[in-house]
């Protein structure tokens, strides 16, 4: 009995181990520098030696791996091998066109590059499968089952009634939250070395991975980030400023999105200017046609003749000019972002803001059907809306949150930027509360969720959605169009009995503004709640509703529709009670 509590005693902790382990791969990273500073050969198992000390800290000691950022070291000790076989690519690529630039006749090598990527390709899909393995292993230590990782993670953590196990799950999912996002750089990594296919399979795991960290914990800037590094080589300018509007918009932000964001608002300022000036052309050009009377008949008979080969072209002709006007339209939305952000060029922002809103009526149409102008279907056509929201209303809570410890110069300037900011937002989302007032079927509209996203927004700050003593005329006049448009789409919501609306049994979320958080228990989570949790403008609305179960834009059916027109009714009590129309009161008769 003496001898086992002695041998107990005697067992290093985890602590003891870790630090060990430390200790061990400090001395391998010195040895290795002294080699590269004499030029020698290193040792070829100290790397492999160093991430599996790594690796074994992780596991062995949370607490250790946090104070010592072991996480991030053992990432490093990937990136830099990632770093020299990209630089040992770039200067065999270097190497063949200075060859060939100047006349030197030298054998073809081909097969240098190709062994390279081979090389590199090598790495990075070793380097996939050990993250993958570490994943299985954090899981099984903090006894995250298989298939744990759901957009509810944070909520099952928050509700566990084991603190010691809720604490756990919370350490396990951290580490599996950075080792996706290790992933999708791996992924991303495969891309820019691809060809073809292969590069766009690579380009969508890497997403993917982004995607499954963002939902297992939504609070990180991080995968954001490197959403928006994905979207920036698409050219999708929009989606990029996007992401990087998300990662700065979260409890955690990532540190360098600012001044990436602002990189890529001066790589639209110059796409901006290649574009042509104050041009508002319809989608599709009518050919203009004058004709004398006795020629009439004669054209009439040619024309009707050659309808049939015209369809074609002119089917193909309003695609284009779709495909033209929308990316005239992200172009110009963006830069009109970036004015606000970047505290630049204020005074063409009534000139660009002008532009958006033609652009986007032309692209929103007329009519009792929805066009299809922001995507391929439906879905696309919402999700871009509900970006497009996003980025105007991060605009605004980014504007009104930055007010400590500001000069006076500073203070001016920002009031003014506030008010450039609620025009737009106001005045952009009246033409698609406006468009979907137009249509047939309401309910069934892809303006819907923007509309849901802005109102619920409005409904957590009264502060915004109602105009201040300071406001100029233009968003005075701004404010009211949109709440004339706004009244008058809730009016056609009411009128649509089939969907159940009047039912008792679901309470709505914002029926009383001083009992916003607890009104409801379980409110249904949409499309829309699942793409912008954590986004911290409208954590207030989210704080309710119940995300157990994962739904997108593609998969929706008549519950969603009705959960979400109950929602925006919802909205539209709360907000009655706060706002007045050209000096009068809004009464919600139900």
């Amino acid at each position: 009995m003496m001898i086992v509590q002695i041998d107990k005693m005697s067992a290093p902790s985890s602590r003891e181990r870790a630090q060990r382990l430390y200790e061990k791969n400090i001395e391998l990273e010195k040895n290795r520098r002294r080699s590269a500073q004499a030029r020698v050969p290193s040792d070829p198992n100290a790397w492999q030696q160093m991430r599996e000390n790594y690796e074994a800290i992780i596991l062995e000691d949370h607490a250790f791996s946090e104070q010592h950022n072991i996480e991030y070291a053992l990432w490093q000790l990937h990136y830099k091998r990632i770093e020299e076989l990209r630089a040992h690519y770039s200067a065999a690529v270097s190497s063949a066109g200075s060859n060939t630039s100047q006349g030197v006749k030298v054998p073809p090598r081909p097969d240098r590059l190709t062994k390279i990527r081979l090389q590199f390709k090598t790495f990075l899909s070793e380097a996939t499968g050990f993250y993958h393995d570490l994943i299985l292993k954090i899981r099984a230590k903090y006894g995250l089952p298989f298939g744990y990782f759901s957009d509810d993670s944070e909520s099952q953590i928050v509700m566990d009634k084991d603190g010691k196990k809720s604490t756990d799950i919370k350490k396990g999912l951290v580490s599996c939250h950075r080792c996706l996002i290790y992933l999708g750089d791996l992924a991303r990594y495969k891309g820019l070395y691809g060809d073809g296919d292969s590069k766009s399979r690579e380009y969508a795991a890497a997403s993917s991975y982004y995607l499954q960290a963002a939902s297992i914990w939504s609070s990180s800037g991080n995968p954001h980030h490197q959403l928006a590094i994905l979207a920036s080589y698409s050219g999708d300018e929009l989606g990029a400023v996007y992401r990087y509007f998300r990662s700065l918009a979260v409890d955690n932000p990532f540190s360098t999105a600012r001044d990436n964001l602002i990189v890529a608002f001066e790589k639209n300022r110059h796409n901006y200017s290649q574009l042509p000036g104050d041009v508002k052309a319809p989608l599709v050009k009518e050919p203009a046609v004058r004709l004398s009377g006795k020629d009439r008949g004669k054209a009439e008979a040619k024309l009707a003749s050659k309808e049939t080969n015209m369809e074609p072209n002119a089917a193909r002709e309003k695609a284009s000019g779709v495909q033209d006007a929308f990316k005239s339209f992200c172009i110009r939305f963006v830069r009109l972002n970036g004015i606000l952000f970047t505290r630049t060029s204020l005074e063409t922002f009534a000139d660009v803001l002008s532009l958006v809103s033609h652009d986007l009526c032309e692209l929103l149409s007329s009519g009792p059907e929805e066009e299809l102008n922001f995507g391929t279907d439906a879905a696309e056509n919402a999700l871009l809306l509900v970006r497009m929201v996003s980025i105007l209303v991060f605009t605004v809570y980014n504007l009104k949150r930055e007010s400590d410890g500001q000069t006076y110069a500073e203070i001016v300037q920002r009031t003014a930027l506030l008010q450039n900011a609620f025009v737009a937002v106001f005045e952009l989302m009246r033409h698609v509360v406006e468009r979907c007032s137009q249509l047939r079927d309401v309910s069934s509209s892809y303006t819907l969720p923007a509309i849901l996203v802005f109102l619920e927004w409005l409904a957590c700050c009264p502060d915004v959605a109602v105009a201040g003593s300071d406001v100029d005329e233009k968003q005075s006049m701004t404010r009211s169009l949109f709440w004339k448009h706004c009244i008058s789409f809730l009016n056609k919501i009411l009128s649509i009995r089939t969907m159940g609306i009047g039912d008792d049994e679901d309470e709505t979320c914002f029926f009383n503004m001083s009992r916003y958080e607890g009104e409801t228990e379980n409110c249904l989570a949409l499309s829309e709640d699942f793409e912008l949790r954590g986004f911290l403008p409208l954590v207030p609305a989210h704080t309710i509703l119940d995300f157990s179960r994962k739904r997108s834009f593609i998969s929706e059916g008549d519950k969603e529709k009705k959960a979400r027109v109950k929602r925006i009714l919802a909205a539209g009590k709360a907000l009655a009670n706060v706002i007045r129309v050209d000096q009068k009161n809004v009464c919600f008769d139900s």
